[in-house]
């Protein structure tokens, strides 16, 4: 019982609260100057915004990474479900006084959450402060 508070709180309340995040600040009304067009920074900050919940996304997943739920299923539903958040993203800004639903928004913020979901399991295993934190507090936790 203790593991599965433990797993809601470090696993799912963190993509939950980043999708919430992303859901605010979609809210808002364009900032007063132009952005730039197809490559310009806006699309840097929709590639980098999905890829970071790509990862807390697929992180919720990794539970299951050695059992009957591989790491291919991971990677599909975390893209599945990374990028119908970006399509309703942009259709939720479609009502939102100021700011214009784009599909070229929601194909950045796609491939952001698709390059998270590939390079999961490289980030964790080379940025060892990362796979020692989860691992001492699965430790800490089952005890």
């Amino acid at each position: 019982m203790k593991f599965k508070y433990f797993y809601l709180l470090f696993y799912i309340f963190p993509a939950c609260t980043y999708s919430g995040v992303i859901f605010y600040l979609s809210s808002l009304s364009a900032f007063p100057e132009e952005m730039p067009s197809f490559w310009g920074f806006d699309k840097i900050i929709h590639f980098i915004e999905y890829y970071i919940f790509g990862y807390l996304i697929i992180r919720c997943f990794s539970r299951w990474e050695s059992s009957a739920f591989k790491l291919r299923q991971a990677i599909l539903w975390t893209i599945g479900i990374g990028v119908f958040y970006a399509l309703t993203d942009e259709w939720h800004q479609s009502f939102v006084p100021g700011r214009d639903p784009s599909l070229w928004d929601a194909f950045f913020d796609s491939l952001g959450v698709a390059f998270a979901a590939l390079t999961f399991q490289g980030i964790r295993n080379q940025v060892k402060v990362i796979k020692w934190t989860e691992n001492w507090l699965e430790r800490r936790i089952k005890r």
